[in-house]
């Protein structure tokens, strides 16, 4: 139940959000302005006319700079595919091989065509188009379908884009703010199950938090470069300039805490687990300490006015922990494993010393 509820909070996340709502009303509206536009263009057969919501479909991406590169990109499959298609066609109808053969030859080489990464989107349309014009043009009659087609797709894709440019161009910024706001948190929340790890171990929950804590940053990736790529062709991208250069200082920022909270964990509960063996309970208490200093620290939000006291107590309590460690000879190697907690430790304080002094420039 608990699962089913994640996943159910999941998709009213991404899909009852105001952004998938509107996508979703512009989507609708453009193919419905598609449909109704084809019918009062000349020489085109009006039969042909439900290729333009289709066209609409393809194209109608979240942001504008999308919808215009997808856009221009199924256009030039398209037009391959039609080609390819009528190429083949002519070479049915003059050397009267069997139907069999060109289809066969149209599919494999749409298929080939399609491994030209330059083309996008318009590698998965291409071989598509090519067989739809060779079975659909030789029909009696459908003498017009090429050129129908590409018109009546490319109306829907020039609908999308104008629709998507002029109704409410999207950005995301505060979107994906947000986003890093739950990294941030979800990062803090980890190193506080990891200093509970140190007290407690339990590496299966460490290897459970560390799952959701990658699939997170992931996620968060995708939606900063989507925020990114919202202002591109979009007339309301330059009055948010400062949003998107925060956005990307906090994910600079944010690799850099995850980078080091996942060698910090790997430490802690992977390749060396004599490493916390080899702690007395002072010592746990005190590295325990101070990783969760650094989650306090990690947590803290850029605007809160204790953002200086909580780098100033991550950092006392990492020399706590140093100053803990024991100072016999001990091997190169045996000390290299007790100082490399506190090196990831001190990468946690700079990640957020950078945040900081990013900024607060």
């Amino acid at each position: 139940m608990t699962r089913m509820r994640e996943n159910l909070r999941d998709w009213r996340q991404t899909s009852l959000n105001r952004h998938r709502v509107l996508l979703a009303a512009k989507t609708a509206a453009a193919a419905a302005i598609a449909w109704l536009l084809v019918p009062l263009l000349p020489f085109v057969s009006n039969e042909y006319s439900y290729y333009a919501p289709f066209g609409v479909l393809v194209v109608m991406y979240p942001t504008v700079a999308a919808t215009a590169r997808t856009g221009g990109q199924t256009l030039l499959g398209l037009a391959l595919g039609i080609g390819l298609g009528v190429a083949a066609l002519g070479a049915t109808e003059f050397f009267d091989i069997p139907p069999v053969i060109p289809l066969a030859a149209v599919v494999g080489v749409g298929v080939l065509l399609g491994g030209i990464r330059h083309l996008g989107a318009g590698r998965d349309i291409l071989a598509v188009a090519a067989v739809f014009v060779l079975l659909l043009a030789g029909q009696a009659g459908s003498g017009d379908y090429p050129l129908s087609y590409l018109v009546t797709m490319g109306v829907g894709v020039v609908v999308g884009l104008v629709v998507n440019l002029v109704v409410v161009p999207p950005l995301y910024f505060e979107w994906a703010s947000g986003k890093l706001t739950d990294l941030r948190e979800a990062a803090a929340a980890f190193l506080d199950t990891l200093a509970d790890h140190v007290r407690e171990p339990d590496a299966a929950q460490v290897d459970a938090a560390l799952s959701h804590l990658d699939a997170m940053t992931e996620e968060v990736r995708r939606e900063v470069a989507e925020a990114e790529d919202s202002a591109r062709a979009n007339p309301r991208g330059r009055r948010h300039l400062a949003e998107q250069q925060e956005n990307a200082r906090r994910l600079r920022s944010m690799d850099l805490t995850v980078a080091a909270t996942r060698d910090l964990a790997e430490v802690v509960s992977g390749r060396h687990p004599a490493t916390l063996r080899e702690m007395d309970d002072e010592v746990q208490r005190l590295f325990a300490d101070a990783i969760r200093a650094s989650a306090t620290l990690t947590k803290t939000p850029i605007d809160d006015d204790g953002l200086d006291d909580r780098v100033r107590d991550a950092k006392d309590a990492l020399e706590r922990y140093l100053g803990a460690l024991p100072s016999t000879t001990v091997s190169t190697s045996t000390m290299a494993q007790r100082i490399e907690p506190a090196i990831f430790l001190r990468r946690l304080v700079d990640a957020s010393t950078l945040f900081m002094d990013d900024t607060r420039a």
